[in-house]
């Protein structure tokens, strides 16, 4: 059995991944116009932190739990990770202005043009980036299909669609998380998991679309980090 110090190094390890990912994606949109959008990344990211950690730490004292070892320890890991969670439901309130904002936004017609110029692309690109990120073709499509609604909102809405599109995944995240079992489920990826990456390729699709109307032509090397991203929260942050 694994002690306490070294379950905590892999705690640490797996935010360490995430963290090292996630802030890599950061940085490529680090000149948005808008201060709420890095804010709200932030607390986004937060609250995957959190509600990683409580998984890392339920998992383990579903295990002890089974094979009657260490009661007190059950009872440290239950209570941190129940406190974790709440902390990130905390966290995600740090996301809802920016989202208010962004689903008052006008987009042009010629930004909505430019965006749709590159849409095939980035479509292509995205499919190209899933293949190679190891999960179950269930959860591949999960992510092609969560691409294909971010891109859909902002093709009949614009910026403003995307935002209202992800005030939902974000309800629906806290939904889950709120929930008894905190949207896990058995034989699969939690979709806590699924909602939650929705949410970041959410923002990031929001970020694409502001390199788009800039001209920036690194834009699709932010689905190469997106890609990274997500696998980071499917393998490192507790299953």
């Amino acid at each position: 059995m694994g002690s306490a110090s070294e379950v905590f190094m892999q705690e640490q390890q797996a935010r360490l991944e995430f963290t090292r990912s996630i802030s890599n994606l950061r940085s490529r949109f680090s000149n948005s116009d808008s201060p709420q959008f890095l804010t709200a990344f932030d607390a986004l990211t937060e609250a995957a932190l959190r509600f990683g950690t409580c998984e890392l730490r339920m998992r383990r004292a579903d295990r002890l739990d089974a094979l009657g070892l260490a009661n007190l320890e059950v009872k440290r890991l239950k209570s941190t990770a129940i406190t974790n969670n709440k902390r990130g439901l905390a966290a995600l309130t740090g996301v809802r202005p920016f989202l208010e904002e962004l689903a008052t936004t006008k987009s042009s017609r010629e930004e909505l043009a430019l965006w749709r110029k590159c849409l095939p692309d980035l479509r292509a690109e995205w499919r190209d980036q899933v293949s190679e990120v190891n999960v179950s073709a269930e959860n591949a499509r999960h992510l092609v299909r969560i691409m294909d609604e971010c891109c859909n909102a902002i093709d009949r809405d614009g910026a403003a669609g995307l935002g209202k599109h992800l005030s939902v995944t974000l309800a629906e995240l806290e939904k889950q998380r709120r929930a008894s079992n905190r949207g896990t489920q058995e034989a699969s990826y939690p979709w806590w998991k699924i909602v939650a990456a929705a949410a970041i390729v959410g923002w990031t699709v929001y970020g694409i679309y502001v390199l788009i109307q800039l001209g920036a032509p690194w834009w699709n090397y932010a689905l190469v980090v997106l890609a990274m991203s997500i696998m980071m929260i499917f393998v490192a942050l507790g299953c």
